[in-house]
């Protein structure tokens, strides 16, 4: 089935629903990133205040959880990051786009 060349209003709605929702994706992604830091801050500062570090230090699982923490830290980051390219990639396409051009 073919699709039929949508009008200069259809795009642009498509283009701005788009944008939203990647934007929306954006802000959970940012929240999710936060979260994960300020929970793992605080087990951390859980575990050294009582000195339960020890207990993960002797079982070798101290370096491994810092490790991963770090790993998953920054790609939570790394793909706001990433959105953030795709949400500027879209907005270019949005201008450059032939059918946003109205017809006058």
């Amino acid at each position: 089935m073919e699709r039929k060349k949508a009008s200069w209003e259809e795009s642009i709605e498509r283009y701005k629903q788009l944008l939203e929702e990647v934007k929306d994706l954006i802000h959970h992604n940012t929240i999710l990133a936060e979260y994960y830091k300020i929970t793992n801050k605080r087990f951390a500062y859980l575990i050294y205040e009582h000195n339960l570090y020890e207990i993960m230090d002797e079982s070798n699982k101290l370096k491994d959880y810092e490790r991963n923490f770090q790993f998953m830290h920054f790609s939570l980051k790394g793909q706001v990051e990433l959105l953030y390219h795709l949400q500027q990639e879209l907005t270019d396409l949005l201008i450059k786009d032939p059918s946003n051009c109205p017809d006058n």
